[in-house]
Order: structure tokens, then sequence, then C-alpha cells
């Protein structure tokens, strides 16, 4: 949970920017749950104020040079209009710096403001869903000749699914919480996909490493007030060296199941393959021949890894007395679990009809 910031705090901050609280007004900005996100607005400009999350991002100023690397390379794309989308610069403060350190320590950066757009928390169309993928394969794409290695890894093995499992495991044999009784059989399906995990260890050996957002719901899109259709892709704290297959498999997780992610109706859970469809063509034609054969064959497997592996640290953090996500009720992040774990083994049922999906619209790389 973000800690509230006080008035002097942001005066410090703000005449960074040539700002105070007499000169600009100060709201805050967006739903997100990790960073403190502030709009300022005076008669020069606006502008987006943000504290960085030291307890999600333990290296703050690597998150801030991430998004600077970033974002200077998609400017430089924009600018040989070769990008189409708009990237969202972080603005320096008057003495040139990214970021400012204010006297508790915490990071806080200044981001451009884009007006006129909106977000979307939900896709409800086809139509839509094929514009998402789109924009975030443009976005990918645009940085697949950017050097990923250079880059900081903000959350250090936020996919690594061998380490999910081994974190369970540690939970399990501790049971701190008295909690295992209520979610054994949980528990042993997630253990019990053994070939699943051999089978994303053995791919993950043979991808080659790209520049990914690591966080790619339709709600990290800003989407023009006049055209519909998306302007930016947005929040890039989680950008690091990662494989498409996380990328896509965000999409379709947060995308293609008919019910939220809390759900508890778990028999009426149902694919929206319609979207699926929609996601991958959009995904993959704007991708074009920068993807390669097997990062193609790959995205099924990430349809069916990032609920697979949300779903485990969902499980993790329930019998670990809920310390990492928000929780509204005691058996939140139990109920989270079984959904994802659910959608899981519907996608991976059938894993043979999304092979047959996306190969409708794979690119052929001579």
């Amino acid at each position: 949970m973000t800690k509230v910031v006080d008035n002097e705090t942001l005066n410090q901050v703000l005449v960074n920017y040539k700002c105070s609280l007499d000169n600009c007004s100060v709201s805050p900005l967006g739903n997100g749950l990790i960073n403190s996100t502030y709009l300022v607005c005076n008669d020069k400009a606006n502008f987006v104020l943000q504290r960085i999350n030291k307890n999600v991002f333990k290296n703050p100023k690597g998150v801030i040079d991430n998004t600077e690397l970033i974002n200077n390379h998609l400017l430089s794309k924009k600018h040989k209009n070769i990008y189409s989308l708009t990237p969202i610069w972080q603005i320096s403060t008057i003495d040139n710096q990214p970021m400012i350190i204010d006297t508790d320590n915490e990071y806080w950066r200044a981001i451009h403001y884009i007006p006129n757009c909106f977000t979307v928390e939900e896709v409800e169309t086809p139509e839509q869903a094929k514009q998402v993928g789109s924009a975030f394969a443009q976005f990918t794409s645009a940085l697949s000749d950017f050097p990923a290695t250079s880059l900081t890894e903000t959350i250090p093995d936020f996919h690594n699914l061998s380490k999910r499992i081994n974190a369970l495991k540690t939970v399990i044999k501790a049971d701190v919480h008295g909690r295992l009784s209520s979610c054994q059989p949980l528990v042993d399906f997630c253990l019990s996909e053994q070939n699943f995990i051999d089978e994303v260890e053995q791919l993950t050996q043979q991808l080659p490493i790209q520049v990914t957002h690591n966080d790619t719901k339709i709600n990290n899109l800003l989407f023009c007030t006049k055209s519909k259709k998306p302007l930016s892709v947005i929040d890039l704290d989680t950008c690091m060296p990662g494989y498409l297959m996380h990328d896509f498999g965000d999409m379709v997780r947060t995308c293609c199941s008919n019910l939220p992610e809390d759900s508890t109706e778990l028999g009426n859970m149902k694919v929206r393959f319609d979207i699926y469809s929609a996601l991958s063509q959009g995904y993959i034609e704007a991708f074009g021949d920068k993807m390669s054969d097997l990062e193609q064959q790959s995205l099924v497997i990430g349809a069916q890894l990032l609920p697979f592996m949300i779903g485990i640290r969902f499980l993790t953090d329930y019998l670990d007395g809920d310390n990492y996500f928000n929780v509204h009720h005691e058996n939140h992040n139990l109920d989270r679990a079984k959904n994802q774990l659910n959608l899981y083994r519907l996608l991976h049922e059938d894993r043979n009809k999304l092979s047959e999906i996306a190969a409708d619209f794979s690119i052929v790389v001579a």
C-alpha cells in the first residue's frame, strides 16, 4: 500500500520542475496500486509526477534509467517515422536530471502528459482486442534492435516459473499460517503440472531475449479520444529482458476470460476464443518478420503460462499470509488462485485449438 504524501514533500519535489503548490494544482491520477501518481497542472503545462514504490521496486533508479533508455530509443524511431505510437518521455529537472531523491530517500520523476486520451479497464470487442495486440507488438517490435540485456531487471525473476514453484514449495513446507489444509487440492494440482513446467523450462533456454513490457493489460494503453484507437503504451516500470510469450500470455490472461480474476463462479468460466483470435492476429501481424518461428510457436505456451504462474503467485501469497498482493477479505488470494489456475486448466485443455488459431496468422519467416 502506498504512503500518503504531505504537502511539504510535494513542494520539495515540485521546486525542481519550477513549480510549487502556490502556482499549480496537484491531484491523484489513475487507479494504480503500486506507485503514487499525480497530475500537476499550471499555466505553462501539465505533467505527471510519480513516486516509485521502493517496496516493490528495490532499485528505483533502475526503473527510471530503464524508462529513459527505452523512451529515447522509441523517440528516435518516432522521429524517423518507423514507430506510429506516441512515446511518453520523462521530463528532466532544472538540473537536467531524470529524477529527484527527497529527504526521505524516496525517488520521484516527472513524466510527459498526453491530453485528450483515456484508458480502458476491460476488452469489449474482438476489434478492440486486435488493437491491443497490435499496439503492444508495435512497442516490442520497435525495441527489437535495442540491447535488452543492458536493462536493469527491475523485479528479478519476475517471470521465472522455476523460482515461483520453489517459492510455493517453501511456504508449503513452513505453513506458518496453518492454511495448507484449506488449499491442499490446489497445491497438489500445481505440483502435478511438472510436464508443463519442464516444457516451459526447455523453451526458455531456446528463445531469444527481447525487451518486454511484462504488464500488458489493456489499461496500460492510452486510447485517443477522437479515433478511439491506442495512442501510447504506458507504465514501463516492469520493462526488462524477457520473452515474447510473457507479454502475449499476459494479454490472454487479462483479456480472454469471461470472469474477473477473483470471481468464484468457476463453473461459469469460459475462454473468449474470439478475443484470443483477435489478440493473436493483432500481435503476430504487427510484429511481422521480426518474430522468429520459435517465438510464434511459444505464444501458445505463454497463453497457458501466465495464468498458471500468477495462480501460483496468488496461492503462495495466501499461504504466506497475504504479504504481497492487496486483499479485501481473508480468502481473496485463494479465490484469485483458484480462478487463475482454472483459467490455465481450460487453456491447457484447449491448447491444440489455441495453436490452430495462432497458426492462421503466422508470418512465414525466411
